[in-house]
């Protein structure tokens, strides 16, 4: 009599910190204080248990994991990703080869990218949408790599290489809705970049808020400082929308693969940038919200908005 398969049993969060506790060289069975564990998770593998769960449902949901994949190597990828070491580091830290470790990362790095549609989806712009003109705030972040020569040179490192990514982020809610990269930072400034994918995504007569590198694009695509007819009163406003990118930009820097010189190779490096994006997102999503701001801009067919300077009325009427 033939026996029936056993049914797998889902993974919870419990699962999460075995795993950790496996790659952090502690007893697995042994018990810590929650917040601490939490603290020490976080600095390890960049994202609470929780929304490590999450990303293993989003893999096994769209057939991601790679075969044989584990909870572990997922675990492996979201640690090189944070404090990225050197392999021999990696090694003591795990116990396992490096020739392991590249292969299972590698697998994860790919799986975990191809997530993009569905965690960044710019359709979620409109979410909660208040009828502005602006849905999102839109800037370029750098990268560094080893020197690559002038086509890499960025004047944010001191003219050292980089790689430079386009974020845009939904100005209602915070979230990030359109990641676009990686560009040699020496060939393609902002306004480059923006002409070459996101303009062609926004709808007739919608707009983004940006620092001064759209200028050229403002005010028919773009609203920046210095853009014409830019009203003082909305200053403010703009500069909130603008800190808070800046806080996404932060939020990406904190994993060390991003903020460090990264060693790679160059081909490999968006891989790991969308993996630190859509983990970035899922920490968004799931209890670790960018702050708030309130806005309302005004819509770019307002008579007010371009206003006529007043006419003398003291002129004489008559002048002989």
């Amino acid at each position: 009599m033939a026996t029936k398969r056993a049914r797998e049993i889902p993974p919870t969060v419990d699962d999460i910190l075995h795993y950790s506790r496996i790659v952090m060289l502690n007893d697995p069975f042994k018990e810590i204080a929650p917040k601490e564990e939490d603290r020490h998770f976080r600095a390890l593998f960049g994202c609470s248990p929780d929304v490590s769960l999450i990303l293993w449902y989003k893999l096994l949901r769209n057939d991601l994991v790679p075969d044989k994949g584990t909870i572990l190597h997922m675990l492996w990828t979201l640690m090189y990703c944070k404090i990225y070491p050197k392999w021999t580091t990696m090694k003591k830290l795990t116990s396992a080869d490096p020739k392991t470790l590249r292969h299972w990362i590698g697998l994860f790095r790919d799986s975990i990218a191809l997530l993009e549609c569905s965690v960044i989806r710019w359709s979620k712009r409109k979410k909660g949408d208040q009828l502005n003109d602006c849905l999102v705030s839109v800037d370029c972040v750098d990268f560094p790599i080893p020197h690559a020569g002038r086509r890499f040179h960025t004047h944010k490192w001191k003219f050292h290489s980089a790689l430079r990514y386009e974020i845009a982020v939904s100005i209602i809610h915070g979230e990030c809705v359109w990641i676009n990269g990686p560009y040699e930072a020496g060939l393609w400034n902002d306004i480059m970049i923006f002409r070459n994918a996101l303009l062609h995504e926004l709808e007739d007569g919608e707009r983004v808020e940006s620092d001064n590198g759209l200028r050229g694009v403002s005010p028919q695509y773009a609203k920046c400082p210095l853009s014409i007819g830019n009203l003082v009163e909305c200053e403010d406003m703009q500069q909130k929308v603008r800190s808070r990118h800046e806080t996404i930009n932060k939020r990406f820097k904190q994993w060390r693969i991003m903020k460090n010189i990264y060693m790679g190779s160059i081909e490999h490096h968006g891989g790991f940038f969308r993996t630190v994006a859509i983990v970035t997102q899922l920490c968004i999503e799931h209890g670790e919200p960018l702050f708030s701001i309130a806005y309302e801009d005004p819509h770019f067919d307002d008579d007010s908005y371009f206003q006529e300077p007043a006419s003398n009325n003291n002129d004489s009427e008559n002048e002989e």
